[in-house]
Protein backbone atom coordinates (compact mmCIF):
# COMPACT_ATOMS: atom_id res chain seq x y z
CA UNK A 1 0.00 0.00 0.00
CA UNK A 2 1.31 3.62 -0.52
CA UNK A 3 0.98 5.26 1.78
CA UNK A 4 0.32 9.51 1.39
CA UNK A 5 3.21 12.16 1.61
CA UNK A 6 5.93 11.45 4.38
CA UNK A 7 8.15 14.03 5.85
CA UNK A 8 11.48 14.22 3.67
CA UNK A 9 11.74 11.86 0.43
CA UNK A 10 10.54 8.66 0.03
CA UNK A 11 10.91 5.88 -2.87
CA UNK A 12 7.59 5.54 -4.68
CA UNK A 13 6.47 2.15 -3.18
CA UNK A 14 8.40 0.17 -0.35
CA UNK A 15 7.99 2.75 2.17
CA UNK A 16 8.20 1.72 6.45
CA UNK A 17 5.25 4.10 7.70
CA UNK A 18 7.14 7.12 10.12
CA UNK A 19 10.52 6.75 7.74
CA UNK A 20 12.25 10.07 6.98
CA UNK A 21 14.93 8.53 4.64
CA UNK A 22 14.86 5.38 3.15
CA UNK A 23 17.57 4.07 0.73
CA UNK A 24 15.79 2.00 -1.85
CA UNK A 25 17.23 1.62 -5.72
CA UNK A 26 15.15 2.87 -8.67
CA UNK A 27 13.88 -0.29 -11.40
CA UNK A 28 16.62 -1.57 -13.91
CA UNK A 29 14.12 0.32 -16.68
CA UNK A 30 15.16 -0.79 -19.43
CA UNK A 31 13.53 1.58 -22.21
CA UNK A 32 13.26 5.25 -20.03
CA UNK A 33 13.84 7.43 -17.02
CA UNK A 34 12.81 5.47 -14.15
CA UNK A 35 10.12 7.30 -11.58
CA UNK A 36 11.60 7.83 -8.24
CA UNK A 37 10.58 9.74 -4.79
CA UNK A 38 13.86 8.73 -3.49
CA UNK A 39 15.74 8.75 -0.66
CA UNK A 40 17.88 11.72 -0.39
CA UNK A 41 20.29 14.25 1.86
CA UNK A 42 18.58 17.22 3.34
CA UNK A 43 18.90 20.27 1.68
CA UNK A 44 18.83 19.77 -2.43
CA UNK A 45 16.20 22.23 -2.46
CA UNK A 46 18.77 24.75 -1.91
CA UNK A 47 21.33 24.00 -3.03
CA UNK A 48 24.09 25.87 -5.33
CA UNK A 49 24.49 23.45 -8.35
CA UNK A 50 20.56 23.57 -9.04
CA UNK A 51 19.48 24.96 -12.32
CA UNK A 52 19.10 28.62 -12.42
CA UNK A 53 19.89 31.36 -14.69
CA UNK A 54 16.18 30.93 -16.10
CA UNK A 55 12.71 30.54 -14.58
CA UNK A 56 9.98 29.70 -16.99
CA UNK A 57 6.24 29.45 -15.41
CA UNK A 58 4.03 27.68 -17.82
CA UNK A 59 0.66 26.88 -16.09
CA UNK A 60 1.57 24.21 -13.17
CA UNK A 61 4.87 24.59 -14.03
CA UNK A 62 8.15 26.14 -12.65
CA UNK A 63 10.70 25.74 -15.06
CA UNK A 64 14.31 25.76 -13.84
CA UNK A 65 17.33 26.07 -16.26
CA UNK A 66 20.78 26.62 -16.55
CA UNK A 67 20.58 28.11 -20.13
CA UNK A 68 18.12 30.73 -21.99
CA UNK A 69 14.59 29.19 -22.06
CA UNK A 70 12.08 31.11 -24.18
CA UNK A 71 8.56 31.02 -22.59
CA UNK A 72 7.42 29.85 -26.21
CA UNK A 73 9.48 27.15 -26.66
CA UNK A 74 7.44 24.21 -28.01
CA UNK A 75 8.62 21.81 -25.54
CA UNK A 76 7.29 24.49 -22.71
CA UNK A 77 4.30 24.50 -24.59
CA UNK A 78 3.97 20.38 -25.13
CA UNK A 79 4.39 20.26 -21.15
CA UNK A 80 1.25 23.11 -20.15
CA UNK A 81 -0.54 21.38 -22.77
CA UNK A 82 0.03 17.90 -21.12
CA UNK A 83 -1.82 19.18 -17.74
CA UNK A 84 -4.95 19.23 -19.57
CA UNK A 85 -4.69 15.96 -21.41
CA UNK A 86 -4.22 14.53 -18.22
CA UNK A 87 -7.05 15.58 -16.52
CA UNK A 88 -9.55 15.29 -19.37
CA UNK A 89 -8.40 11.96 -20.06
CA UNK A 90 -8.08 10.80 -16.54
CA UNK A 91 -11.05 12.60 -15.29
CA UNK A 92 -8.62 14.62 -12.65
CA UNK A 93 -9.46 17.96 -11.02
CA UNK A 94 -6.12 20.67 -12.32
CA UNK A 95 -4.19 20.99 -9.37
CA UNK A 96 -2.31 24.42 -8.45
CA UNK A 97 0.08 23.15 -6.78
CA UNK A 98 3.60 23.90 -8.49
CA UNK A 99 5.66 21.30 -10.34
CA UNK A 100 9.10 22.27 -10.39
CA UNK A 101 11.20 21.26 -13.33
CA UNK A 102 14.80 21.24 -12.95
CA UNK A 103 16.94 21.72 -16.54
CA UNK A 104 20.78 20.43 -16.65
CA UNK A 105 22.57 22.05 -19.30
CA UNK A 106 24.71 18.93 -19.66
CA UNK A 107 24.93 15.08 -18.41
CA UNK A 108 27.93 16.24 -16.46
CA UNK A 109 26.65 18.41 -14.22
CA UNK A 110 23.46 16.29 -13.98
CA UNK A 111 25.04 13.40 -12.97
CA UNK A 112 27.24 15.37 -10.06
CA UNK A 113 24.23 16.51 -8.67
CA UNK A 114 22.05 13.47 -8.43
CA UNK A 115 25.44 11.85 -7.13
CA UNK A 116 25.71 14.52 -4.38
CA UNK A 117 22.18 14.73 -3.18
CA UNK A 118 20.48 11.00 -4.15
CA UNK A 119 23.94 9.20 -2.88
CA UNK A 120 22.97 5.24 -3.83
CA UNK A 121 20.38 6.33 -6.40
CA UNK A 122 21.30 4.82 -10.16
CA UNK A 123 21.70 7.91 -12.47
CA UNK A 124 18.94 7.57 -15.11
CA UNK A 125 18.29 10.27 -17.83
CA UNK A 126 15.63 12.09 -15.66
CA UNK A 127 13.68 11.30 -12.14
CA UNK A 128 10.76 12.75 -10.12
CA UNK A 129 10.54 13.03 -6.53
CA UNK A 130 7.57 14.16 -3.92
CA UNK A 131 8.77 15.29 -0.85
CA UNK A 132 5.89 16.50 1.70
CA UNK A 133 6.30 20.30 0.20
CA UNK A 134 7.37 19.95 -3.24
CA UNK A 135 7.33 17.79 -6.34
CA UNK A 136 10.27 18.00 -8.71
CA UNK A 137 11.00 16.73 -12.17
CA UNK A 138 15.11 16.90 -12.40
CA UNK A 139 16.54 16.00 -16.48
CA UNK A 140 19.90 16.75 -18.94
CA UNK A 141 19.07 18.35 -21.65
CA UNK A 142 19.88 15.97 -24.57
CA UNK A 143 17.78 13.95 -27.32
CA UNK A 144 15.36 12.64 -25.78
CA UNK A 145 14.75 15.56 -23.42
CA UNK A 146 10.70 15.69 -24.18
CA UNK A 147 9.93 12.07 -23.83
CA UNK A 148 11.85 12.27 -20.47
CA UNK A 149 10.03 15.33 -19.25
CA UNK A 150 6.45 14.38 -20.35
CA UNK A 151 6.41 11.36 -18.92
CA UNK A 152 8.25 12.42 -15.25
CA UNK A 153 5.71 15.72 -15.19
CA UNK A 154 3.11 13.25 -15.88
CA UNK A 155 3.88 11.75 -12.45
CA UNK A 156 3.75 15.72 -11.11
CA UNK A 157 0.09 16.13 -12.44
CA UNK A 158 -1.14 13.30 -11.09
CA UNK A 159 0.56 13.06 -7.69
CA UNK A 160 -0.67 16.70 -6.78
CA UNK A 161 -3.92 15.49 -7.06
CA UNK A 162 -3.53 11.40 -6.20
CA UNK A 163 -0.76 11.19 -4.33
CA UNK A 164 -1.70 7.40 -3.11
CA UNK A 165 -1.68 5.88 -6.67
CA UNK A 166 -0.39 2.36 -6.78
CA UNK A 167 2.97 1.76 -8.10
CA UNK A 168 1.49 0.17 -11.35
CA UNK A 169 -0.95 2.64 -12.65
CA UNK A 170 1.47 5.31 -11.63
CA UNK A 171 3.82 4.16 -14.16
CA UNK A 172 1.53 2.72 -17.00
CA UNK A 173 0.06 6.75 -16.93
CA UNK A 174 3.20 7.85 -17.56
CA UNK A 175 4.14 5.63 -19.90
CA UNK A 176 0.79 6.32 -21.76
CA UNK A 177 1.49 10.22 -21.49
CA UNK A 178 5.08 10.30 -22.75
CA UNK A 179 3.91 10.03 -25.98
CA UNK A 180 3.47 13.15 -28.37
CA UNK A 181 0.05 14.13 -28.05
CA UNK A 182 -0.93 12.77 -31.92
CA UNK A 183 -0.07 9.40 -30.89
CA UNK A 184 -3.08 8.91 -28.60
CA UNK A 185 -1.44 6.40 -26.31
CA UNK A 186 -0.04 4.08 -28.82
CA UNK A 187 3.30 3.13 -27.34
CA UNK A 188 4.82 1.18 -30.50
CA UNK A 189 8.04 -0.27 -28.23
CA UNK A 190 5.74 -2.05 -25.94
CA UNK A 191 3.13 -2.81 -28.22
CA UNK A 192 6.09 -4.72 -30.54
CA UNK A 193 7.59 -6.62 -26.74
CA UNK A 194 3.62 -7.80 -25.78
CA UNK A 195 3.19 -9.28 -29.14
CA UNK A 196 6.73 -10.62 -29.19
CA UNK A 197 5.62 -12.12 -25.91
CA UNK A 198 2.34 -13.32 -26.62
CA UNK A 199 3.59 -15.05 -29.87
CA UNK A 200 6.52 -16.84 -27.29
CA UNK A 201 4.07 -17.79 -24.81
CA UNK A 202 5.60 -16.30 -22.07
CA UNK A 203 3.63 -13.43 -21.15
CA UNK A 204 0.75 -14.20 -18.41
CA UNK A 205 -1.36 -11.55 -18.18
CA UNK A 206 -2.10 -10.71 -14.25
CA UNK A 207 -3.57 -7.51 -13.03
CA UNK A 208 -3.40 -8.44 -9.40
CA UNK A 209 0.26 -9.55 -9.80
CA UNK A 210 1.22 -5.89 -10.57
CA UNK A 211 -1.01 -4.72 -8.11
CA UNK A 212 1.22 -6.94 -5.63
CA UNK A 213 4.32 -5.19 -6.31
CA UNK A 214 5.24 -2.29 -4.35
CA UNK A 215 9.06 -1.68 -4.69
CA UNK A 216 10.25 0.01 -8.12
CA UNK A 217 13.22 -2.66 -8.35
CA UNK A 218 11.17 -5.50 -8.73
CA UNK A 219 9.45 -3.54 -12.11
CA UNK A 220 11.15 -5.22 -15.35
CA UNK A 221 9.96 -4.29 -18.98
CA UNK A 222 7.46 -6.49 -19.01
CA UNK A 223 5.92 -4.86 -15.71
CA UNK A 224 6.53 -1.41 -17.49
CA UNK A 225 4.69 -2.60 -20.76
CA UNK A 226 1.91 -4.56 -19.58
CA UNK A 227 1.12 -1.77 -16.93
CA UNK A 228 0.58 0.56 -20.13
CA UNK A 229 -1.31 -1.59 -21.62
CA UNK A 230 -3.79 -1.48 -19.24
CA UNK A 231 -4.09 1.81 -19.10
CA UNK A 232 -4.31 1.65 -23.04
CA UNK A 233 -6.75 -0.30 -23.20
CA UNK A 234 -9.22 0.97 -20.21
CA UNK A 235 -9.00 4.99 -21.98
CA UNK A 236 -9.39 3.47 -25.80
CA UNK A 237 -11.49 0.32 -25.54
CA UNK A 238 -15.48 0.94 -24.11
CA UNK A 239 -16.59 4.18 -22.36
CA UNK A 240 -17.17 1.76 -19.55
CA UNK A 241 -13.89 0.89 -18.94
CA UNK A 242 -12.73 4.32 -19.16
CA UNK A 243 -15.05 5.18 -16.49
CA UNK A 244 -13.92 2.42 -14.28
CA UNK A 245 -10.57 3.70 -14.40
CA UNK A 246 -11.65 7.41 -13.23
CA UNK A 247 -13.92 6.67 -11.11
CA UNK A 248 -10.72 4.76 -9.00
CA UNK A 249 -8.60 7.38 -9.20
CA UNK A 250 -11.45 9.76 -7.83
CA UNK A 251 -12.03 7.32 -5.02
CA UNK A 252 -8.38 7.30 -4.78
CA UNK A 253 -7.99 10.66 -3.79
CA UNK A 254 -10.86 10.44 -1.03
CA UNK A 255 -8.85 6.73 0.46
CA UNK A 256 -6.03 5.08 -0.51
CA UNK A 257 -7.35 1.92 1.03
CA UNK A 258 -10.11 1.66 -1.93
CA UNK A 259 -10.60 -1.60 -3.46
CA UNK A 260 -8.29 -2.40 -6.11
CA UNK A 261 -8.92 -1.84 -9.93
CA UNK A 262 -8.24 -5.89 -10.37
CA UNK A 263 -11.43 -6.36 -8.33
CA UNK A 264 -13.70 -3.62 -10.08
CA UNK A 265 -12.54 -4.46 -13.74
CA UNK A 266 -13.66 -8.38 -12.86
CA UNK A 267 -16.67 -7.36 -11.75
CA UNK A 268 -17.52 -5.53 -15.13
CA UNK A 269 -16.11 -8.31 -17.10
CA UNK A 270 -17.28 -11.20 -15.53
CA UNK A 271 -14.41 -12.79 -14.51
CA UNK A 272 -10.37 -12.14 -14.83
CA UNK A 273 -10.45 -14.85 -17.54
CA UNK A 274 -12.52 -12.69 -19.73
CA UNK A 275 -10.49 -9.10 -18.93
CA UNK A 276 -7.66 -11.07 -19.60
CA UNK A 277 -9.01 -11.98 -23.23
CA UNK A 278 -10.24 -8.76 -24.16
CA UNK A 279 -6.50 -7.15 -22.83
CA UNK A 280 -5.04 -9.81 -25.35
CA UNK A 281 -7.12 -8.90 -28.05
CA UNK A 282 -6.13 -5.36 -27.86
CA UNK A 283 -2.67 -5.82 -28.06
CA UNK A 284 -3.18 -8.42 -30.86
CA UNK A 285 -5.23 -5.56 -32.74
CA UNK A 286 -2.53 -3.07 -32.44
CA UNK A 287 0.59 -5.23 -33.01
CA UNK A 288 1.86 -4.73 -36.83
CA UNK A 289 0.62 -7.58 -39.37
Amino acid sequence: MHPLRLPHLALVAGLVAGCAQIAVLAPPRLADSSLARAAATAGWADATELPRRSEVVAGQLVIHADFPLAEQHRMVRDLEALRADVSQRLGLPISDEPVHLYLFENQERYDAFAARHFPGFPVRRAFFIETDTRLAVFAPWQDRIAEDLRHETTHGYVHAVVPGVPLWLDEGIAEYFELPRGEQGRHADHIAHLAGRLLEGTWRIDLARLESLHSPGELSQDHYAESWCWVHWLLHSTPERKKILQDYLADLRRDAKTAPLSARLTHLEGGAVTCNAALRAHVESMAPR
